[in-house]
C-alpha cells in the first residue's frame, strides 16, 4: 500500500508530534507502507521518512526544483522525484498513493488536504480514503468547518464518506488499508 502522508517541514511547539512522527514512520516502514511525501528531511517530514527507511520500508520524495532554500531535500529516499513546479508535485501527492493521511502540520498541509477533498468531490481524483490524525484533539476545528460545510449545503455529505479520523494512527491505518481496498472493488465493477 502506498500512503502519502501531508505533514510538516516545522517540528511544532510540543515534542509529542516528534516522537508520534517517528512511530508512525516505524510503523509504516515495518508494515510494507510505502510512505509518499514531499521530499524533505526537515521537521516532521523528514522524521517520518527517515524512521520509514530505519525500518526498512520504501520512501517516494517529491520535491519541487529550487522552490524550497529552507527545505533539504532527502536524497536517501527510495525515489526521488524532482517536479518543474508546486503544482505538479501536489498533482502527484494526490495521484501516486492508494491513501492519504493528514498528520498535524501547518498551511500547506492544509492546502493539501483541502484540495485533495475538493478534487475528489468533483472528480478530478478518484475517491480514496483520507485519514485525519487527531492527535491531541488538533484537527477538532477542521473537522467542524467541514460538517459546516456540509451542514449548511456548501459541499454534498458525500465528500466525507471517505474521510475517517482518530487519534491512533495503527487504527487510521486500519481504515485507509480496508478501504482503499473497498474502493479498488468498486472502480474495478
Amino acid at each position: 500500500m502506498k500512503i502519502s502522508v501531508f505533514c510538516g517541514a516545522r517540528f511544532g511547539k510540543k515534542k509529542s508530534y516528534e516522537q508520534v512522527a517517528n512511530a508512525l514512520g516505524w510503523y509504516m516502514g515495518r508494515n510494507n507502507i510505502e510512505l509518499i511525501y514531499g521530499g524533505s528531511q526537515s521537521g516532521i517530514m523528514g522524521t517520518i521518512s527517515g524512521a520509514v527507511l530505519a525500518a526498512g520500508g520504501e520512501v517516494t520524495g517529491i520535491v519541487p526544483a529550487g522552490l524550497f532554500t529552507s527545505e533539504i531535500p532527502r536524497h536517501d529516499a527510495t525515489h526521488n522525484i524532482v517536479t518543474k513546479d508546486i503544482d505538479e508535485r501536489k498533482r502527484l501527492l494526490l495521484s501516486e498513493p492508494d491513501a492519504f493521511l493528514v498528520f498535524p502540520g501547518g498551511l500547506g498541509t492544509l492546502e493539501e488536504v483541502s484540495q485533495a477533498l475538493s478534487w475528489m468531490a468533483i472528480g478530478l481524483l478518484p475517491n480514496k480514503p483520507l485519514g485525519i490524525f487527531n492527535m491531541n484533539h488538533f484537527y477538532d476545528g477542521l473537522l467542524t468547518v467541514l460538517d459546516q460545510f456540509v451542514d449548511q449545503e456548501f459541499a454534498d455529505a458525500s465528500v466525507l464518506d471517505n474521510v475517517f479520523v482518530s487519534d491512533n494512527f495503527e487504527e487510521l491505518i486500519g481504515m485507509l488499508e480496508a478501504n482503499a481496498g473497498e474502493l479498488s472493488l468498486e472502480e474495478a465493477n
